[in-house]
């Protein structure tokens, strides 16, 4: 379990420490170890895109991994049924989103990157033969949607299927670094008024999932993986 060497196969990032927690009966207290020979490092990278960027950005240049992979939580907007508390979503792009883009009062500036692609090879992995798991994009919002009515338009107007304030930060840094990304989020709770009530109750277990999601890809041989 111990690291034996400097090498870093698989970053594992989150924006706060208890969303490593299911990552301690693997990893141990320090959260670092060998796992079927890899080895696998974690970093807290901090809450909102700037944050999370500035963080990831920090750990790559320090750790430089071979991939980096994200573990958290997720709401799912209303009117997707298929979605229950605690399932799993592994996301095949993540989407910025600006609230008032959406409404019309403001725009994205043309050349600005708005959708970044993740490690196809890596979702294919990643959600291979797991129950409960969702192949589905991810929106990245500055702020958390509050509102109920905004909440039910963003999956037809944007394509997303839940979001997190997070994500997009950390995409934007390992795209910018070369190095392929990916990202496992456990549903917490519906998007809107009641997100805050729904969060306390099943974000523990929903980010368990996604970081035992993750080490069971690591101990299955982790697909996808890029050679080193």
């Amino acid at each position: 379990m111990t690291v034996q060497d400097g090498r870093t196969d698989v970053l594992i990032v989150a924006a706060g420490a208890p969303d490593l927690i299911g990552l301690r009966p693997h990893l141990g207290d320090k959260l670092e170890g060998t796992v079927r020979g890899l080895v696998i490092r974690s970093k807290v990278v901090g809450f909102g895109p700037g944050a999370a960027g500035s963080t990831t950005t920090r750990g790559l240049l320090a750790l430089t991994p071979r991939a980096v992979v994200m573990v958290g939580s997720c709401g799912v907007y209303p009117g997707l049924p298929e979605y229950q508390p605690h399932d799993l979503v592994v996301a095949p792009r993540i989407l910025a989103l600006d609230h008032a883009v959406i409404q019309g009062g403001s725009e994205w500036p043309t050349p600005m990157a708005t959708t970044i692609e993740t490690s196809a090879a890596m979702v294919a992995g990643l959600s291979s033969g797991r129950v409960r798991t969702h192949v589905a994009p991810v929106a990245s919002p500055l702020a958390m949607t509050r509102s109920d009515s905004l909440a039910s338009r963003i999956p037809s107007v944007v394509g997303a299927h839940v979001e997190n304030t997070d994500v997009f930060g950390v995409a934007c840094a390992a795209s910018g670094a070369n190095v392929p990304f990916a990202c496992v989020l456990g549903v917490s709770n519906i998007v809107g008024s009641t997100g805050r009530a729904d969060w306390q109750q099943f974000q523990r277990e929903a980010v368990t999932q996604a970081a035992n999601a993750v080490l069971a890809w690591v101990h299955a041989g982790a697909a996808g993986l890029p050679f080193g």
